[in-house]
């Protein structure tokens, strides 16, 4: 190990993440002034100072004698707490102990120790080569099955594929955004860009060998399941246009929640002489100079976009609907340190623990912010305490940020509770919104007219490109390939007569062999865990399914019908007392079916949920 200077571990140390880097050494080496200090996120300045001293001094003194063991599970459970402050429950511990990833490939199905024989005609289709479909790849590879990744389009990516607009970025730490069993990647910034997303998954399909196993520009458009043979058959789009078929055991469709971009219906938009773009159809070669845009949207996409568009515009109207609860992150478009990328190469542990505190939250997510608690109410309270300081803070956030401009601060404050839609990260579209070029309009646009846009009040503002950042057909899913199953039902049939509905998100009856991945209902509402470690659970579901199929020497595995009603009731159920499905805030959450069911989240506290798909239940998921 190079040798540093003192000054470049005190810079290494000012910009760490505290709490991860003093777990790390104190596990190291056991020092126990360490272990004297309170969680960091309870420290005052003063011993947050004492704290950068003592990790300084015994860096630059012992690092080379600090070596990576995994603890027994006690200990973990201590320094878990140190990190956090708090006691993981037992059914937390399970999982957390996963995403610090002290072993080999966390969250893997393994093969039982002895001899397994996979037959040799055992093939898997994977649909889609974004995250999901190269963690599912990787987890198949790991146990010699064979598979092939099918993706419509040109490259690896998925989501990250389709949208390349102007600053494009991930909106958690790079250091969750990846899976658990490649470590120390370099991530160039803290919130990765796009390319530098898309640049991870070919590494990682290079690396474990999953690149020769991807079929591009080969697009789904009817899977069909053989009940005679239990085989499923494919018809593709191929590159040339042809018609190209398959034939497999099993489905694991990785096309994804953000597949199917939703445009907007606008009157009068076959009359705009204009561009309209979706931000996932935008022009490599598109110039803004010179140009009055609009931006329909504000979610991520469009808080990502105003900010650089509004430099290259002439104008920039930015056309609300909902307003959001927008928050700041630190570090947020900040490249990643020297003195970082160092630390995670030499200090033993940092990495593990990095992502530990980068994701977890030991809070109960459910009680302080989507249930309302009567008795702060009577206090004089609006939802929970946790959720009524939040919600003060973002107020405060937002006056700072737009220089006290009552105008559009009462513009801005949404009127439901935060936390009940998907959180957006600030990358200064508040700021933006003060630009003299730009102007925030939240009248309901009525059409489009030759060269602009007229809205409620009358007002008409001439557009040269209108970008509808719109968000995508979130309810669509497995759109718009067509999936046929026993008796020839029709997946999509079945779906529009009762709302998108799965097992654990990834099984349907009468669908055998075939599991979705990023489904119905499969992402815990409580957060908790980003989703490349989800995406790597679910693929140990999925390749535990097909393992058993191969040892049991059987055709098909299903999810029984009734099990299938009774996990949809018990979901139903548990989302019914939560905050989002009120009135207030389900007309605005874009997350819920036109019916008002939870769609794409599921109530459950994600320790929970992890332990519903840990392992198929044999009274639930049945061998034939």
């Amino acid at each position: 190990m190079q040798k540093v200077e003192k000054d470049f571990i005190k810079r290494a140390v000012e910009a760490s993440d505290l709490a991860a880097l003093r777990v790390a050494v104190y596990q190291a080496c056991g020092d126990e002034e360490l272990a004297s200090f309170s969680a960091v996120n309870q420290l005052g300045a003063t011993e947050k100072e004492k704290l950068k001293e003592r990790l300084v001094t015994l860096l630059d003194s012992s690092l080379d004698s600090f070596a990576l063991r995994k603890p027994p599970d006690e200990e973990i459970k201590k320094l878990m707490a140190m990190a956090l402050g708090a006691d993981p429950s037992d059914a937390e511990f399970e999982l957390h102990r996963e995403v610090i990833a002290f072993e080999e490939n966390p969250f893997f199905a393994f093969w039982p120790e002895g001899e397994h024989q996979i037959p040799e005609d055992f093939h898997v289709a994977i649909i889609g080569c974004g995250f999901n479909g190269i963690a599912t790849a990787v987890q198949l590879s790991h146990l010699g099955i064979a598979y092939t990744i099918y993706e419509r389009r040109h490259e690896i990516g998925g989501t990250w594929s389709v949208n390349k607009y102007p600053d494009v970025r991930v909106d958690t730490l790079s250091a969750a955004y990846e899976f658990c069993f490649e470590r120390n990647y370099p991530w160039k910034e803290y919130f990765a860009r796009g390319a530098d997303v898309r640049s991870y998954l070919e590494f990682i399909a290079e690396k474990y060998g999953i690149t020769p196993n991807i079929r591009f520009e080969h697009d789904l458009k009817e899977a069909r399941f053989d009940e005679e043979r239990s085989r499923w058959e494919l018809s593709f789009t191929g590159p040339d246009g042809d018609t190209v078929h398959s034939e497999v055991n099993a489905i694991v469709s990785a096309a994804g929640l953000f597949a199917n971009p939703k445009n907007p219906d606008l009157p009068g938009a076959e009359d705009f002489k204009g561009q309209i773009i979706h931000p996932t159809q935008w022009p490599a070669d598109l110039d803004l100079r010179g140009k009055k845009v609009a931006i329909l949207g504000n979610g991520s996409t469009g808080v990502q976009l105003l900010a650089p568009v509004a430099e290259m515009a002439k104008q920039i109207y930015m056309y609300q609907r909902t307003a959001q609860w927008i928050s700041p992150r630190d570090k947020y478009g900040k490249q990643v340190e020297p003195e970082i990328h160092w630390l995670t190469s030499n200090m033993p542990g940092y990495w593990n623990w990095c992502r530990y505190t980068s994701i977890m939250h030991l809070f109960n997510f459910h009680k302080d912010y989507l249930i309302v608690d009567t008795e702060w109410q009577k206090q004089g309270g609006q939802i929970t305490k946790q959720s009524d300081t939040v919600r003060q803070f973002l107020i405060n956030y937002i006056t700072d940020q737009v220089g006290g401009r009552q105008d559009l601060i009462d513009k801005l404050i949404p009127d439901y509770a935060p936390m009940v839609r998907r959180p957006v990260v600030d990358n200064g579209w508040y700021k933006a919104l003060t630009r003299e070029n730009a102007e925030l309009i939240t009248q309901d646009i009525v059409r489009l007219t030759e060269n602009g846009i007229e809205t409620s009040d009358g007002e008409f503002r001439e557009v040269d490109i209108i970008i509808t950042a719109t968000g995508f057909e979130i309810v669509k899913y497995l759109w718009p390939a067509e999936y046929i199953g026993r008796g020839g039902v029709n997946l999509h049939e079945r779906w529009a007569s009762q709302d998108p509905r799965a097992y654990v998100g990834m099984m349907v009856p009468d669908f055998p062999n075939l599991f979705m991945l990023y489904g119905p209902n499969s992402q815990p509402i409580s957060g908790g865990v980003a989703l490349p470690a989800w995406y790597q659970m679910w693929a140990s579901f999925v390749a535990q399914c097909l393992m058993t199929m191969i040892q049991e020497d059987v055709g098909t595995v299903e999810v029984t019908h009734e099990a299938f009603m009774k996990y949809n009731e018990a979901l139903d159920e548990k989302a019914a007392g939560l905050l989002m499905l009120t009135d207030t805030s389900s007309a605005k959450n874009y997350y819920l079916s036109e019916s008002g069911r939870m769609q794409v989240n599921a109530p459950w506290e994600t320790a929970d949920y992890y332990n519903m798909i840990r392992q198929p239940n044999r009274d639930e998921v049945f061998f034939v």
